[in-house]
């Protein structure tokens, strides 16, 4: 499967590099065309991964807006390898 993987990224970034290299605008154009459009991707990229702030009483509670209930005990012998 990583074989695959590896064959299609380099594959990929090949042929990248060669529709680069014969792309018909000037070399300085498309750049900045590139440029241009990751950074435009990247910020896209940012404000969507941005969450919302968290206030300080429901981080408090994990975001949770009633308490977590109580954790169970088990009694004592309940467990199948612990009795006889």
């Amino acid at each position: 499967m990583f074989g695959l993987l590896r064959a299609t990224l380099r594959a990929f970034a090949i042929g990248a590099v060669v529709g680069v290299l014969f792309a018909p605008r000037a070399g300085a154009e498309t750049r900045k065309m590139l440029s241009e459009r990751i950074a435009a991707s990247l910020n896209q990229l940012l404000e969507i991964a941005a969450l919302p702030p968290i206030k300080p009483e429901r981080a408090a509670t994990n975001g949770h807006t009633e308490p977590a209930p109580a954790k169970r005990t088990r009694a004592a012998g309940t467990d199948a390898r612990t009795s006889s």
